[in-house]
């Protein structure tokens, strides 16, 4: 009797974790301080340069900023192909601002949902070039606390790779499952 009293709390646990908190592969939406206008959104012939910097006391290696600079800047390079060029080409610099970079725990995750916890968690500001004009800023999170095999087979990449998407459907106006006429309108 008491034994499957434990199981079902933590069935229950289980269940409240995964519900949540998204898949590995569902990207984060941004929420926006500045909103993008939608003529400034990236399109097929605009460029960009991507910059990763990390705040105060977020532990993270200078290898792991360029790994999520190179994602991004190839993430904003495959969704902007979906754009029309809708003026002369613009130069953007794309600046995100790393809050958090923890990379839990496999083995907790694999143990139980919500346990050793992926975050990610970051501040997007974009300028246009030269002028240096500020166009868009919005806070990004993507957390993952899956529990079992999925939980502790999925890593801190595969969530920089959803992170890096969402970004980039953000600066695309690219929802992530619409097509571009319907995001072009959100």
């Amino acid at each position: 009797m008491q034994r499957m009293a434990i199981v079902r709390s933590l069935l229950i646990f289980g269940v409240a974790g995964l519900l949540m908190t998204g898949c590995a592969g569902t990207a984060p939406k941004p929420e926006f301080q500045q909103e993008l206008d939608v003529q400034s959104r990236i399109d097929v012939q605009d460029e960009t340069v991507v910059n990763v910097t990390a705040s105060d006391g977020v532990d993270i290696l200078d290898m792991e900023k360029s790994r999520i600079a190179q994602r991004l800047q190839e993430r904003i390079t495959t969704k902007k192909q979906l754009n029309p060029a809708t003026g002369a080409p613009t130069q953007y610099r794309v600046e995100l601002l790393l809050t958090r970079y923890d990379k839990g725990s496999a083995f907790a995750r694999a143990m139980m949902a919500g346990l050793g916890q992926i975050h990610v968690n970051g501040t997007v500001t974009v300028f246009a070039e030269p002028d240096g004009r500020q166009i868009t800023r919005f806070d990004i999170k993507k957390r993952f606390a899956w529990g079992g095999i999925y939980g502790g087979a999925t890593g801190m990449e595969d969530i920089e790779r959803t992170f890096a998407d969402g970004i980039a459907a953000a600066l695309t106006g690219q929802a992530e499952d619409a097509p571009p006429e319907k995001a072009a309108g959100e």
